[in-house]
């Protein structure tokens, strides 16, 4: 699971929490059974301080490369934007993805 919100005075955050119940804090969260083939992807490509247009085009790619090789990771992406003004969410179908 991971849980994402926003904080007045820390601004936005992520957090992983794991199966067994671990709670851990970071710059970018992975989970599910399509993490294990991006992770290599994310680590070479996640810098901080990008752009929203920067961070769409990572989620769409990465989330991309988990569906292309993992058959249980779906076929579509949502991203939700959590800013301090709310939450945007976005769908993008199978047809719409970078990577297919």
């Amino acid at each position: 699971m991971i849980v994402a919100g926003y904080d007045p005075i820390k601004g936005g955050e992520v957090y992983q929490v794991a199966l067994g119940g671990f709670l851990s804090k970071d710059k970018i969260a992975l989970t599910g059974s399509g993490s294990t083939y991006i992770t290599g992807y994310c680590d070479t490509h996640f810098k901080e301080n990008m752009t929203k247009e920067e961070c769409k085009t990572f989620l769409l790619n990465a989330v991309s490369l988990a569906i292309y090789r993992d058959g249980s990771s779906g076929g579509v992406v949502r991203i939700m934007d959590v800013t301090k003004d709310g939450a945007k969410r976005e769908y993008y179908g199978h047809n719409e993805l970078p990577i297919q």
